[in-house]
């Protein structure tokens, strides 16, 4: 086996050891009679690969430059049980169905009930059906013009219960397409970057190619964009369709989208609750999504601003014994990576703990390092 002849035998005086030597695995101090494991490059007892804990020596062994790769051999032999799948949390693809699913059952119950109980809207009504569709949509975008209100007892409790459904559940839901369409539109674009002079452009101020995202002062446009050409286009049918003037097509196209729903000015032909039944759905989506990329891209200024100063700060004796995680009096180059991502935010104590405990939990023999024979005891 090339490991075996790679291994300097035990006998070979320390004057001979290269210093750069480094332990690739732990050996029981108590085996009189080591034997050698298949997959790793040092001794190892039998009684140490059960044992919960062992005392770790150094290794004797040292790698050529020239030699295959230690890891050469486990690639061949290791079964696919090491290699662990990540589990998805939650497919978008689901995600989207979900939400189809859901938006429609939240619709379709809403249209029955208040189509089938009758007289259970008091105000301007058209046609039942259009009613049902027009005054669900417009209690599940949380407008409430005021237009058309349930009227009877049953009706007033159901919209109660309606209401927080719709406000809670199926709104996740939305969001949750919402972010899988913006995701694919991301996706589409950054396969289409190339090396071109055209694209330099491009790849500069519409995409951030070494994070693989959009960046957000273009997801901001192009949600704002959004935003507009949905006033456009309800200016425009409002005109049309309720035969109100410009500036009130616009007001009322400015009051629905923002979810303010003032009431003054509502749809009141059947054609109209058609389109608004459509129309309000897209466009208080895109205007929620355009105030959280704002959100996001303040949030973003004030994270580069904190990791500026960080970084431009000069060490002290207070971050010395603050970096210093191990107490030893110096700080080493992980304690400072560490010591500089708390202070930017970017990572806190709790997620540390919990990496260390995963640490301690592969590191059986207690040696400060993961080994070969660490990593295959905790898949057996």
């Amino acid at each position: 086996m090339v490991m075996d002849e790679l291994l300097l035998p035990a006998e070979t005086s320390s004057s001979l050891r290269p210093q750069s030597s480094k332990a690739f695995g732990c050996m029981s101090a108590a085996s009189p009679t080591p034997t050698r494991h298949p997959l790793l490059s040092c001794p190892i007892s039998d009684s140490a690969a059960t044992a919960e804990s062992h005392e770790c020596t150094a290794s004797l062994a040292r790698r050529s430059h020239s030699a295959p790769s230690i890891f050469s051999e486990i690639r061949e032999t290791a079964s696919p049980g090491l290699d662990g799948k990540c589990p998805s949390i939650s497919s978008t693809p689901s995600m989207v169905k979900q939400a189809i699913v859901g938006v429609s059952l939240y619709v379709s119950i809403g249209v029955i009930v208040y189509m089938v109980k009758s007289g259970s809207f008091k105000g301007h009504t058209t046609f039942r059906l259009v009613d049902a569709l027009y005054f669900t949509i417009v209690t599940l975008c949380t407008i409430g013009y005021g237009d058309i209100a349930p009227d009877t007892e049953f009706t007033k409790l159901f919209t109660c219960a309606f209401i927080l459904v719709g406000f809670g559940f199926v709104d996740i839901l939305l969001n949750g397409m919402v972010t899988y369409v913006l995701d694919k539109q991301e996706a589409v674009l950054l396969s289409s970057i190339d090396e071109g002079r055209r694209n330099m452009i491009f790849k500069r101020y519409v995409m951030d190619v070494k994070k693989g995202r959009m960046r957000v002062r273009m997801k901001v446009a192009l949600a704002l964009g959004v935003v507009i050409g949905c006033i456009a286009v309800g200016t425009m049918v409002v005109h049309v369709l309720e035969g109100l003037n410009w500036l009130d097509s616009f007001y009322l196209s400015v009051t629905s989208v923002t979810t303010v729903g003032y009431g003054d000015y509502a749809f009141l032909t059947a054609e109209g609750r058609l389109f608004a039944a459509v129309w309000l759905l897209v466009s208080t989506l895109a205007v929620a999504r355009a105030f959280l990329y704002l959100t996001e891209l303040r949030i973003e200024k004030r994270n580069r601003r904190i990791a500026r100063w960080v970084l431009s700060k000069k060490m002290t004796v207070g971050d010395l014994v603050a970096a210093d995680l191990d107490n030893d009096g110096s700080v080493s180059k992980s304690e400072f990576v560490i010591y500089k991502l708390k202070e930017m935010g970017k990572v806190s104590e709790k997620d540390i703990m919990q990496i260390c405990d995963q640490f301690d939990k592969l590191d059986t023999g207690k040696c400060g390092k993961i080994t070969l024979s660490d990593l295959i005891e905790s898949h057996h």
